[in-house]
């Protein structure tokens, strides 16, 4: 997606015409350092900024997020509030591969389930197990909506592999079947220099 003027401020109103769904690769590799926390590793970084995010959702909604865990395994956990997201986290540590398209497909399913807008804002450091099934999963999503804004990907790269970053910036800017440009992408770079707030506002307004 490209960047537009932002049409939504975060507030209780606007903010109960979405749901909100965070994706976390649990798939080994987010054991490996962090590159924006010194002795911690990439996972904890996600925790680091998932707890941030939904604390800031959790003052204006206190019902909290939906969160789907992939790798290994792909499990999803409703209602995550602040002070619960280390209870997740502890409940799960990094192993196995990255079974993308399988979470994506919860994802979409919740979103047809809700019929409201569904912002998922999808955390992972690799590329996926396999590839055509996570472009298949969201061209089909694109494809069944009525309007762009009923679903948004937004993928935020944690970790510097190259790989990760090409496959995301496909999935933002090469995917031409797709009736609705539904991706939006953040590198590791940006992502060093945005608060969770800005990226649940770049979810909303991209």
């Amino acid at each position: 997606m490209n960047d537009t003027t932002p049409q939504f401020a975060l507030t209780a109103e606007t903010a109960s015409e979405f749901d909100f769904i965070i994706g976390l690769d649990a798939s080994g590799s987010m054991s490996k350092p962090s590159k924006r926390f010194v002795g911690k590793t990439r996972w904890e970084e996600a925790q680091e900024t998932i707890y941030g995010i939904a604390h800031t959702l959790n003052k204006i909604d206190a019902d909290g997020i939906d969160i789907v865990v992939f790798g290994g395994s792909t499990d999803w956990y409703e209602g995550v509030t602040a002070d619960k997201v280390e209870d997740l986290f502890n409940t799960r540590s990094p192993n196995g591969g990255t079974p993308l398209a399988a979470a994506l497909t919860k994802i979409v399913a919740k979103q047809k389930t809700s019929g409201k807008n569904t912002v998922a804002i999808i955390f992972t450091d690799g590329e996926p197990d396999q590839e055509p099934p996570v472009e298949k999963v969201i061209v089909d999503a694109a494809n069944s909506l009525d309007k762009d804004e009923a679903l948004t990907f937004l993928f935020v790269q944690i970790g510097d592999d190259a790989g990760a970053a090409k496959f995301l910036a496909r999935l933002d800017d090469n995917l031409p079947a797709a009736k609705f440009d539904i991706v939006d992408t953040v590198s590791a770079a940006e992502a060093e220099t945005m608060q969770p707030l800005d990226l649940i506002n770049k979810a909303i307004n991209d």
